[in-house]
């Protein structure tokens, strides 16, 4: 997985030369199209833990991801992996009717995200820092505006080939580089066995909370070992998928060369370039 993340760092630092989520800090987005990185889907400890949580063998893989900083930079500022608690009652088609105060952000978790640290994460390369039980605060409060008092937190130290599960609410941030490497972390995230992808009412926008359908060919899924094989089994195309963009017609591989469209969009699959120029479309000018 060394070489894998090295090129994968390689690909972000030569699209982003100042970094894309602040001064020389890194995002890779959903990199599930790049099958190596599902060798880590299947780690047996991490799967225990997760059975565990979820009582249940049933979870499956949705994406995979990473995210990584660059020598020299600075502290990030605490942050949750997924829209303000505001959105909650827009972004989430979620009811109790035995609860009717409860929304999304109540629940148990829905999906987690896994880290693998792929360098030794000590005071000099920076790790992760996290607000212990904060995932039950982030539904009815707001994270300390930035340059504020912050809450205690713990940092993430831990060697190399380790794994870190974090539930996507927990308050966290990044913390300062001041190593001479690269300190990347590539990631798996996993949905629950109840989650179902219509309690969302995003319009396609929350791509960690979907599954990345398509971004594994179905005879690459065929190939793939019994355990990892189960866990992927959302990852190839949908059983409609069309063979061109809905847009300009061109021929596409859904998931790798064309995405679900956004919004209006919503339900069709539209090439990169078609995909991006909507983007472009509903960004305010």
């Amino acid at each position: 997985m060394q070489a894998v993340s090295a090129e994968l760092i390689r690909v972000a630092v030569r699209r982003h030369p100042f970094g894309n989520r602040g001064p020389r800090r890194y995002s890779l987005g959903r990199t599930t199209v790049v099958s190596e990185t599902l060798a880590l889907a299947d780690a047996p400890p991490v799967c225990e833990v997760l059975r565990h949580i979820w009582q249940s063998d049933r979870f499956s893989v949705q994406c995979t991801g990473g995210d990584f900083s660059l020598p020299g930079t600075e502290v990030q500022e605490l942050h949750i992996d997924m829209p303000p608690r505001t959105l909650a009652d827009t972004l989430y088609a979620f009811h109790d009717p035995a609860h009717p105060g409860r929304n999304f952000l109540d629940l148990p978790a829905p999906v987690v995200k896994v880290y693998f640290p792929m360098v030794d994460f000590d005071e000099r390369t920076g790790p992760p820092r996290f607000v212990p039980g904060s995932q039950w605060r982030t539904a009815h409060e707001d994270l300390p505006p930035p340059g504020t008092w912050e809450p205690a937190s713990v940092r993430a130290y831990c060697p190399k080939g380790s794994a870190i599960i974090m539930d996507q609410r927990v308050w966290h941030g990044g913390t300062p580089n001041v190593s001479e490497v690269a300190r990347p972390m590539l990631s798996v995230h996993y949905a629950g066995p109840w989650y179902n992808e219509d309690v969302l009412n995003d319009g396609g926008g929350m791509q960690f909370y979907r599954y990345h359908r398509g971004a594994l060919p179905s005879q690459r899924l065929a190939s793939l070992p019994g355990r990892r094989r189960e866990l992927c089994r959302h990852l190839v195309p949908p059983p409609d998928a069309p063979q061109g963009c809905a847009h300009c017609g061109s021929v596409v591989a859904c998931g790798r060369t064309a995405l679900p469209g956004l919004n209006e969009h919503e339900g069709r699959w539209l090439c990169l370039a078609c995909w991006s120029q909507s983007q472009n479309q509903n960004c305010p000018s």
